[in-house]
């Protein structure tokens, strides 16, 4: 995710988890807004994890957030979930509108998303909410897994490969990453709930 959000400046983070998405783009120098519904997890990040202090972290439901924030960041970063989470359900048109409205003109999103298997419909719907009519989908992701992480990113730019450390960072640790264009376009998109 850090990689894919190299060249923004300005970065709305939504989940801090550990810190450790927060922790390499502070070292990359870029500004950031970290937003967690849960304050331990800034504690966490900046005890064990190297985030460093001074950083604004807002503690809120990122769905709360994007809807009542008015700043608008170069870079979205998305990684929120647990136990119980259906990003099918959070992650609805509204919201993914929201979102959205946050990203300054050329920006991007970039998601971490669970998939279930080859064949979740989910991180597709999700982007091409994200994405709606301005930004183009890309889906990297570990085909042949169940219940992986795949990473979304909704980008101004049509072509995502041709990035020589996007590819390192795909391929350095033997892992299957592949990237694919998203799916489902905007006015495509099947709304099914999923369990």
């Amino acid at each position: 995710m850090d990689e894919l959000l190299r060249r923004s400046a300005n970065i709305l983070v939504l989940g801090c988890g550990g810190g450790n998405l927060a922790t390499k783009l502070a070292r990359l120098g870029k500004e950031m807004t970290i937003v967690d519904n849960n304050p331990v997890s800034f504690f966490i990040a900046q005890q064990f994890f190297g985030l460093p202090d001074g950083l604004p972290c807002v503690v809120s439901d990122f769905r709360n957030f994007v809807f009542d924030d008015r700043a608008c960041y170069d870079g979205i970063a998305i990684d929120v979930g647990g136990p119980g989470f259906h990003f099918n359900r959070e992650f609805d048109s509204e919201t993914c509108g929201a979102i959205r409205a946050r990203l300054a003109p050329g920006g991007r999103i970039v998601m971490n998303v669970l998939v279930d298997n080859d064949m979740d419909p989910v991180p597709d719907w999700i982007a091409a909410r994200l994405a709606g009519d301005s930004l183009h989908r890309w889906i990297v992701d570990e085909q042949g897994i169940e219940d992986r992480n795949a990473v979304i990113a909704c980008i101004p730019e049509k072509h995502l490969i041709k990035r020589a450390s996007l590819r390192d960072a795909m391929s350095n640790n033997g892992e299957r990453w592949w990237l694919r264009r998203g799916r489902q376009r905007s006015g495509d998109i099947s709304y099914g709930a999923r369990a």
